[in-house]
């Protein structure tokens, strides 16, 4: 039986994941989140899978460890290997891939663009998921080399996102004239705002507020919402904390009450 007064594991290759904290603490705003980011190693779309699979299994683990009631793992690339994943851990771990996914198919999407890693885009996982429901909606994806680091350095050099963006996602319309667009990893929509002034009328499919909603019925379902008003935040990474406390302002999260640098 979960504790109630148990954290919300959150985790991610870096300050991405903060888009998911953003939408967990604007639903569920009584919870505890303990959150961390990999921003020594991001981004993970660039390397070899059996090395995602072990600095994300460090990750989970260490969440466990500390508490975690479930586990939403924000990150893109990693919830690609999520059901390789799940056997090696006794507590609930959510994929934000499966949920986006689920959003596609309920919504009757007929065509969408993926913008993501590049190993995310190569897993198919999105294309895979969302043909169980829906076999004929046409998933075009593009992987961006860049986008997640330039994001990642929280400096937010306007010219070299959107020259990133427009590049990849001109590819995308190339093959086919969606407009729907997945911004298939979660650093992408700390500067969501650049994609609309790139492609205004481009409908952006945000997928940090599909999987809060599923931690969301996930506690309800067992009984373990907190019932606390507010709840703590608490940022662990590997990298440089001060990115966090930029994106953090950025995205108007509640202030984190602890921020650490840990290496696991």
């Amino acid at each position: 039986m979960l504790n109630p007064s148990n954290p919300i594991g959150v985790m991610d290759t870096g300050v991405g994941g903060l888009t998911v904290v953003k939408e967990l603490q604007r639903i569920l705003p009584g919870e505890d989140i303990f959150y961390f980011g990999d921003s020594a190693n991001c981004p993970y779309g660039n390397k070899p899978e059996d090395e995602i699979f072990r600095l994300s299994s460090n990750m989970i683990q260490f969440l466990q460890d500390n508490g975690s009631k479930c586990t939403a793992i924000a990150c893109n690339t990693i919830s690609t290997m999520a059901e390789k994943l799940r056997p090696c851990f006794n507590h609930r771990i959510i994929s934000i891939v499966e949920e986006a996914a689920k959003y596609v198919i309920r919504e009757g999407i007929e065509s969408t663009g993926l913008i993501a890693t590049e190993f995310t885009v190569k897993s198919g996982k999105y294309a895979e998921l969302v043909h169980v429901g829906n076999p004929n909606c046409k998933v075009i994806g593009k992987g961006s080399h860049n986008l997640a680091a330039l994001v990642d350095r929280g400096d937010f050099n306007q010219h070299d996102i959107n020259e990133e963006i427009r590049s990849n996602v001109d590819v995308i319309l190339a093959q086919e004239p969606v407009k729907n667009l997945i911004l298939g990893c979660t650093h992408y929509p700390i500067v969501e705002s650049n994609f609309h002034e790139c492609y205004p009328d481009m409908h952006i499919i945000n997928p940090a507020l599909e999987q809060a909603n599923a931690v969301k019925a996930y506690l309800t379902e067992q009984n373990a919402l907190n019932p606390q008003k507010k709840g703590t935040f608490t940022i662990c990474t590997s990298g440089d904390p001060q990115v966090y406390v930029n994106v953090g302002k950025r995205l108007g999260l509640f202030e984190a009450s602890e921020l650490k640098v840990v290496h696991i």
